[in-house]
């Protein structure tokens, strides 16, 4: 069973996001699975997404008088898969071989956050770089501002348990 459900603004997983969460007993690692979409409003069409997250919270502190748990500092990686026919892991025939580095269906990503929780509600955050971002970054930082690298999502999560 589940030990969270969450919903994400943006971050890299869909401009919306929701999901189910897992962590261990000392909660400590933890587990997510997200589907995420970009309304067409925002994209040619539609873009639908799956992400898988993993991560680890370091600093971990509950206050007990008042009921709070905050995990000040979590590190994690995710791996993204957008839905669709622009989308590709295998470069297409009617590319040339080198066209594309990497595919653009699967993102991965690093990121740190925190995680705030009063009773079984939590807010949180994430700020995280994506492997192709820094990778472009790393190729043409002229052409790249650093702070286009970067990607911020926030969160509710409500715990079960």
């Amino acid at each position: 069973m589940p030990s969270n459900v969450k919903i994400q603004y943006a971050g890299n997983i869909g401009m919306f996001s929701a999901g189910i969460g897992y962590q261990t007993k000392n909660k400590k690692w933890k587990a997510d699975l997200f589907y995420g979409v970009v309304p067409s409003k925002y994209a040619d069409s539609p873009i639908h997404s799956v992400t898988l997250k993993g991560k680890y919270a370091t600093l971990y502190r509950k206050y007990e008088k008042q009921n709070i748990a905050v995990n000040w500092l979590n590190v994690g990686m995710f791996y993204n898969y957008s839905f669709g026919d622009k989308y590709f892991l295998s470069l297409p025939h009617h590319y040339d071989n080198g066209y594309y580095y990497f595919p653009t269906a699967l993102n991965v990503s690093i990121f740190i956050g925190s995680e705030a929780r009063i009773n079984n509600w939590g807010i949180y955050y994430e700020l995280g770089a994506t492997d192709k971002r820094v990778i472009n970054y790393v190729k043409n930082a002229s052409a790249v501002d650093f702070s286009e690298m970067w990607n911020l999502g926030i969160g509710i999560v409500y715990h079960l348990k």
